[in-house]
Formats: C-alpha cells, structure tokens, sequence
C-alpha cells in the first residue's frame, strides 16, 4: 500500500486530519431475459445459457414489452447517456475562500481546502463556485453513465477490471471549468463495494490528448493506472471523518486534477481465453446502441463490446481475453421514445461465443432507475 507523502501533509493543512481507492459460427439462439424488479409487471423469466451448458436467471419484468420498436437515431441514444450523468450529478455550491466539504449520497466524502481553485489562466477564483460529484458504485449505474471498469494493460490490450468506486468531481464558475491550485482529497467507503481490497490502486481515463483541458474524456472507453507525479492512494482500516467521527474501510486519493478516477484491481481468471460477438437486430448498430457483458458474481465488473464491424454487422470486445466458461449476462441497450430500452441474455462463454438478439418485440423499454435495478438484479 502506498503511504501519505510530505505532499500531503503540506497541500492539505486547511482540512481536518483524514488519515491515522471471419465472425464466429453461429450457436443456438439463446432466450432473451429481463431482470430486476421495477414498474407494475410482476412475474419471472428464465434465461437459458447458449451451447450444452444450461443455467436459470429469475428476476421481474421492468418497464413495458412492445413489438413496435422505433429505431433510434445517434443523437437519441446519445441523450441517454448525457441525461443519466446529468441525473447522477449531485451538485453543491461554496464561496471559493471556504473549506468545502461535499458529502455524496452514497457515502463518498470530498475536502476541497480554501483558496484551492484557479482559472486556466493561472489567476485565483473568488466568488461562488459550483462543484460537481457523480459517484458509480454498482454495474447499473456504470451502465447509464457508460463508465464501464475496463482498463488498458501496459502492452495495449483491453482487460477487464474490478472497481472499487468511480468518481467525477469538477468545479465551474460561469460555465468555465476551474483547476486545482491545491489538491483534494477523497474518500470512498469500501463497504460500497463488498470491502476493501489491498490490490486496489487508482486510475484514470486513458485521454484523447494528454493536454485535453476537458476533465474525463475518454480514448477507447478503457482506464489506465495513475502514474501523476503528486497523486496518492492508500486504503485506511480505522479512519477519522472530519468531524472527528470513526469511519471504517474506505479508499483514499490525494489528486491535483479535477475529473474521473477509478478505484480497480484487475481481473484474473487462469482459464483459456476467447473473443466473443453479439449479433444485434437489423437497424441497430454501434451508434444507436450498445452492448455490455456483466461478470456473474463481481458487483462492479462492467464491460462493453468495444468494437462494431459495419461488414459482419456483429459487436465484439476485440481482445480476446474472456475466459472460457465464465458465466456472464450480455446486455443490449437502445433508446426508444425517450426510455432505455434492453434485452439481458444469461450465457456461459464458450469458444468463439457468439450471442444473438433477435426478437425485438421481446425488448424491455424503462425509465432510468428500471435499468439499473434491472442490472444490478444481475448475480
């Protein structure tokens, strides 16, 4: 584990003491699933698993069935997205002089020290600010948000990663994003996550351009580890709140940038390997929809079929690295009148896997919280 740094003790000295984060060939159609429970419609449902292996999933239907389905444009499914970050941003306003303390709804606890902020010139804010705090601890939200846990390994490839907490925190004045003078500190309650984990570490977005003045754009959808120079992370056992108050398990990162950051392990799994692609109705490509897979068993591991091949017109995670016979549920997402709209297929991977949807009328439509609760229903 890494320890406080001299730097801590220095940029944090006006906060409380915090320390004593080609395609394949076809199989069998598997059946179609929906899971959570939300809405009026109250019943179970049975996902069978593709190839000889069989397996059970039994949750409620959430939201409506329908077989008149309009297709999505990009620019609907992509509102989606915008309005469920929107949603999950808690927002909270300080005089740029005063210690600020924000307290997010699901536990994570952000200090943010005096006279902390400058503009992109260089100059100190004065006045009212707004900060901003979106808080991912679950596969459904990371979902909405399209934050999915996967990172980019050393030698480029893809691999999947088990999250301990994503995190957005900003500061704006007039529309203008401000930057760090100083830096914050968070804190994220392990308990969130099913405990702390000693292989945790932090990581960040993997940026477009290494300059990009915009916090948290993402290259590829994948994290990377932090290697900032003035960035910490530790796990702390028996922490302080501010107020004095013990707090028990909880990540902590030092960091002088606004933005994401992800608390994550990687992902083991010793079993051979394979690439897997989904099959989506006609009309559905990667622009008015998404496909993800949820690892059965990992609350927080999340990823998304990065890849769309227009000629096969199949989604695939390109990288090849899903274990054979891992037990899984692939999730197809899309927007239709406004609402989510998925299917859920419980699978057990097998070589050169290949899931098809093709029953649109079996999709479910729901609102933003039907969606996550659906997900997080998953096992």
């Amino acid at each position: 584990m890494r320890r406080l740094s001299f730097v801590l003790s220095l940029t944090i000295s006006t906060l409380p003491i915090l320390v004593a984060c080609a395609p394949p060939l076809p199989k069998d159609q598997p059946e179609i699933i929906a899971t959570g429970e939300q809405g009026s419609d109250t019943g179970s449902d049975t996902g069978s698993d593709t190839g000889s292996d069989t397996g059970s999933d039994t949750g409620s239907d959430t939201g409506s069935e329908g077989p008149d389905l309009d297709i999505a444009s990009a620019e609907e499914f992509q509102a989606l997205v915008e309005n469920a970050r929107a949603e999950l941003t808690q927002t909270f306003s300080f005089d740029a002089s005063q210690y600020a303390e924000l307290q997010g709804e699901q536990g994570t606890m952000v200090y943010i020290g005096s006279n902390s902020l400058l503009h992109s010139d260089g100059t100190a804010v004065e006045g009212e600010v707004t900060y901003e705090l979106m808080e991912l601890y679950s596969k459904g939200d990371m979902l909405v948000a399209d934050m999915p846990s996967t990172g980019r390994l050393p030698n480029g490839d893809i691999a999947q990663l088990i999250s301990g907490g994503e995190h957005f925190v900003n500061a704006t004045q007039n529309g203008e994003d401000l930057v760090l003078g100083l830096p914050l500190f968070l804190r994220a309650p392990a308990d969130n996550t099913g405990g702390s984990d000693d292989d945790m570490t932090l990581f960040r977005p993997e940026q477009v351009d290494p300059d990009l003045a915009t916090p948290g754009e993402f290259a590829d959808g994948a994290w990377v580890e932090e290697e900032v120079n003035g960035e910490e992370f530790g796990i702390d056992k028996e922490g302080r709140n501010g107020d004095g108050t013990a707090v028990s398990e909880t990540y902590w990162l030092l960091s002088g940038q606004f933005g994401w950051t992800n608390i994550d392990r990687w992902y083991s799994d010793p079993r051979p390997k394979t690439e897997i692609h989904v099959d989506v109705p006609e009309g559905w490509d990667d622009t008015n929809s998404a496909v993800y897979i949820s690892y059965d068993g990992e609350p927080t591991a999340l990823a998304q079929f990065d890849t769309y091949d227009a000629s096969t017109e199949l989604f695939s995670e390109h990288y090849g690295l899903i274990p054979i016979g891992l037990e899984v549920h692939i999730i197809f997402v899309t927007e239709t009148n406004g609402q989510w709209t998925y299917a859920i297929s419980g699978e057990t991977i097998q070589d050169e896997h290949l899931t098809v949807f093709d029953a649109p009328e079996n999709f479910i439509s729901t609102d933003l919280d039907g969606l996550s609760s659906a997900i997080n229903a998953l096992p």
